[in-house]
C-alpha cells in the first residue's frame, strides 16, 4: 500500500503546544485503553492524500457539536516516521496503517505493540513530537484548503 508524504494529528487544546510553539511529546502518548486484539495500540491520524484530508480533521466535531481539535492539527512527514520505526530500540514495536472511516477516506492510525514498556512509548512519543513538520492551527483552515 502506497502512503503519502505526510500526515496529520489532530491538536485538542493549546495544553498539547509547548511555550516553543512546538507539540509536546504527550500529543503522541498511546493510551493502553485502545489496545486492538491484534496487540496494537490505536493512535488517530489523518494521511495527507489531498486538499480535503485537513479540511476533515480541521471540521471534525465532538458529539456534543464542538469542534474536536480546536488548536489544530500537527503535520508529521512519514519518511521522519519510517525513520524511527527502523531505530533498533523502536524496530518491530510502531508501525501505521489506512484505516477508512465512512465519513473519513483520509482516516489512519499510527500504532504501537501494547506490551510496550510505557519509558519506551514516552521515547518514541517524544520522537514522533520532535519531527512534527508544522503546526497548523484551526483558524488558518481556509488557507490550507484552496478551493477544496
Amino acid at each position: 500500500m502506497s502512503y503519502p508524504n505526510n500526515c496529520f494529528r489532530g491538536i485538542p487544546n493549546d495544553t498539547y503546544i509547548i511555550e516553543d510553539g512546538t507539540a509536546a511529546s504527550f500529543l503522541f502518548y498511546f493510551k493502553d485503553e485502545d489496545v486492538r486484539s491484534d496487540g496494537w495500540i490505536e493512535q488517530s491520524i489523518n494521511w495527507e492524500d489531498d486538499d480535503l484530508s485537513i479540511k476533515i480533521i480541521l471540521g471534525q466535531t465532538k458529539k456534543n457539536g464542538e469542534i474536536q481539535f480546536k488548536e489544530g492539527v500537527a503535520k508529521l512527514p512519514r519518511n521522519e516516521i519510517d525513520r524511527l520505526i527502523k531505530q533498533p530500540s523502536v524496530n518491530g514495536i510502531l508501525s501505521y496503517e489506512r484505516q477508512p472511516l465512512v465519513n473519513n477516506p483520509y482516516h489512519g492510525n499510527l500504532l504501537l505493540q501494547s506490551d510496550t514498556p510505557k519509558l519506551t512509548m514516552k521515547k518514541i512519543a517524544a520522537g514522533l513530537a520532535l519531527v512534527v513538520s508544522e503546526i497548523i492551527p484551526q483558524e488558518s483552515l481556509s488557507s490550507h484548503i484552496g478551493q477544496a
